[in-house]
């Protein structure tokens, strides 16, 4: 399938930027994580399973289907996509969503069942309370379930034992909420409050 992404370099570019973002900041590890963004009303791209976020280019890129029927790429679709097609589902406003594996966030996670960030500044604004998923198995329909639940509640929640999940208008929205949770995630964990 070569030249698949042609029509959608300008998109694929954009995932790629911010994947490559994302591992710069070590919100992302060598293959963790996925990023998708809403193409229409009938397909989302969405980065494909085991491909290195800090070096990938559009071969780790994948289109799929609102049923999750791969439609064009090379690799094969990330194991989240029920998760991404199941937020994009029930919440019409997103247009991209960031799963990252924030370290000092997931870490927060394993101690807590919500996070109340509202003692910082920053977090008194951006996240007063930010969602706790319990753990489910990672890509089950279970998880993309229970994600689409938090979703519909709010912009940024966090998956127990498995990361953080953002959704925006843009991969800029996105990326933003995840970078600025795992700093006040930080800030708090440098302060021994978990």
């Amino acid at each position: 399938m070569t030249g698949c992404f042609q029509e959608n370099s300008g998109i694929g570019g954009k995932i790629i930027r911010y994947a490559r973002l994302l591992y710069s900041k070590t919100l992302i590890a060598g293959a963790d994580g996925n990023l998708s963004i809403r193409l229409d009303d009938e397909r989302i791209l969405v980065t494909a399973s085991g491909v290195h976020k800090g070096i990938m280019g559009h071969e780790g890129l994948i289109v799929v289907d609102k049923e999750g029927k791969q439609r064009a790429g090379t690799g094969q679709a990330s194991t989240e996509v029920p998760m991404h097609l199941a937020i994009y589902n029930k919440v019409q406003d997103a247009m991209a969503i960031i799963h990252a594996h924030a370290p000092w966030t997931t870490a927060a996670s394993l101690k807590r069942d919500y996070l109340d960030l509202s003692i910082l500044a920053e977090g008194r604004i951006l996240f007063p309370q930010v969602k706790v998923v319990p753990f489910l198995p990672p890509g089950s329909v279970e998880l993309a379930k229970a994600a689409a639940r938090a979703a519909a509640e709010g912009k940024v929640f966090i998956l127990k034992a498995h990361g953080v999940v953002a959704w925006g208008k843009s991969l800029k929205e996105a990326f933003c909420l995840i970078e600025a949770l795992e700093h006040n995630v930080k800030t708090m964990a440098l302060s021994n409050y978990f």
